[in-house]
């Protein structure tokens, strides 16, 4: 589905559509039509740069005044959507941002579980050594050196139990020694772990520290999305209004004429970029990322895949777009199978899509990998995990752990798509999806809108920048 303005299964008013083919915010989008309409911002003064009623009816009295007042309008809608597409910029990175650091809090409790538990049992040892010690320090005290049973054997008169003798006190020599020794290492071992120990829970908590300031940050971002899409929408209703009163038409019909307009941009400019990749340098990854790049030849057909199966859409609101800023590197994960033939597809990567599908209409939660929610990445994974290949669990690892790299003029079925690119040629990304063909991908895309299938195109008119390379597995 294209991300367009759509209230839980109710269309808005025309007078509040964002014709960019953005979208509204969770909260706005959660709510009726009715009350939309009655929602203070639709009640906010209309801004002094847009010209008022008076200005269009004497605009309309000269063809050239009538142009200038159009060309202001569409100017003044342009800036609008800028305006609302870097909040959302802004709030799907807060959100990504925030899921990767809940990741980072649980592998750093689960890291400082495990370097307690160690700890504990190496106090133990260091305990049951400490008491060998006083055993064998008291039997010293108490003989000079030698217990009654040594003593006894070294006053017998047997001379045929001399070798046996002396290698009775060897083996008692080396017990000693072992248990000195054994003292020694437990003690030695135990520090060493609950100093680890300490290092690990001082770094979950730093971990959460961090997570409850991402979660801030996250709110804050969604906060402000929130109200730039109800001042936007307030301004771009009253622009609509201008421009069809200049044009002797509706609102209705300007809006329509209008989000074409934008739609054929953003769908042209997709089609640019894509073409354009084809004869783009090969991506290179960050020094901090394992994946090897390697780039597939510009000579591959690409494969339109036969469509897959999937559960009919619940009468679910448009999504909203939701990347993911720079993700945290995760563990290595096993090697994935190598790539099937170019023109081939192979069949974990229909399993892979086909999980991914059967997902939809679940909820975006941050930091979740299911099975009840996902947050991107944690469905890249678990869709990839039900095929029986593993990936790491963040989406900028995943994208560069993939075996072979294409440009988006050969993406095909099964590739994963990244967007905002935190800084260029850094190579992290603030969002990941499944390429599904057809100009569409598969994607848990931000709080508040349901797992499901949007397009390309919309997500770019909504702010999101897709990145010009996919990862294939």
């Amino acid at each position: 589905m294209s991300l367009r303005l759509i209230s839980r299964g109710t269309a808005v008013a025309a007078c509040a559509a964002l014709a960019t083919g953005t979208f509204l915010s969770p909260a706005l989008a959660a709510a009726p039509a009715a009350s939309l309409a009655a929602s203070p911002a639709f009640l906010l003064p209309a801004s002094p740069a847009i010209p008022s009623a008076d200005d269009i009816a004497a605009a309309k009295k000269s063809e050239s005044a009538a142009a200038a007042t159009g060309a202001k309008l569409e100017t003044l809608l342009a800036e609008a959507s800028a305006k609302l597409q870097e909040s959302t910029r802004e709030s799907v990175g807060a959100n990504d941002a925030y899921s990767n650091a809940l990741v980072a809090l649980r592998d750093r409790q689960a890291a400082a579980t495990v370097a307690r538990a160690e700890a504990k049992a190496a106090a133990r040892s260091y305990q049951a050594a400490k008491t060998s010690m006083g055993q064998l320090a008291g039997d010293l005290y108490k003989t000079g050196g030698l217990n009654s049973s040594v003593q006894t054997m070294l006053t017998g008169s047997d001379i045929t139990d001399t070798l046996y003798q002396a290698s009775t006190l060897v083996a008692l020599s080396n017990n000693r020694n072992n248990t000195f020794t054994s003292a020694e290492q437990a003690a030695s071992s135990a520090a060493a772990l609950q100093k680890a120990a300490d290092a690990a829970t001082k770094a979950a908590d730093d971990a959460a520290r961090t997570a409850d300031a991402a979660k801030a940050r996250a709110q804050a971002a969604i906060d402000a999305q929130n109200a730039a899409v109800q001042q936007t929408s307030a301004e771009r209703a009253t622009v609509l209004g201008r421009l069809a009163a200049l044009h002797n038409t509706t609102v209705a019909l300007e809006t329509k004429r209008v989000t074409g307009l934008e739609q054929k941009a953003a769908e042209d400019a997709l089609a640019a970029q894509i073409a354009a990749s084809a004869t783009a340098p090969a991506p290179v990854a960050p020094a901090n990322q394992t994946g090897t790049v390697t780039s597939q030849s510009n000579q591959v057909t690409p494969v339109t895949p036969a469509p897959q199966p999937a559960p009919a859409p619940n009468p679910a609101p448009a999504p909203a777009p939701a990347p993911a800023p720079a993700p945290q590197p995760a563990p290595a994960p096993a090697p994935a199978p190598a790539p099937a033939p170019s023109g081939a597809i192979p069949g974990y990567i229909y399993a892979m899509v086909n999980f991914a599908m059967a997902q939809k209409g679940k909820p975006y939660v941050w930091g979740a990998d299911g099975p009840d929610a996902y947050d991107c990445s944690g469905l890249v994974q678990a869709a990839f995990a039900a095929a029986g290949v593993s990936v790491p669990r963040t989406g900028t690892p995943q994208f560069w752990s993939a075996p072979v790299h294409v440009p988006l003029s050969q993406m095909r079925y099964g590739d994963l798509l990244v967007f905002d690119e935190t800084s260029p040629g850094s190579g992290n990304f603030g969002h990941i999806a499944i390429y599904i063909g057809n100009g569409q991908v598969v994607e848990a895309l931000s709080p508040g809108y349901p797992l499901g299938v949007y397009s390309l195109a919309s997500m770019a008119a909504a702010g999101m920048s897709l990145y010009g390379t996919a990862a294939r597995y």
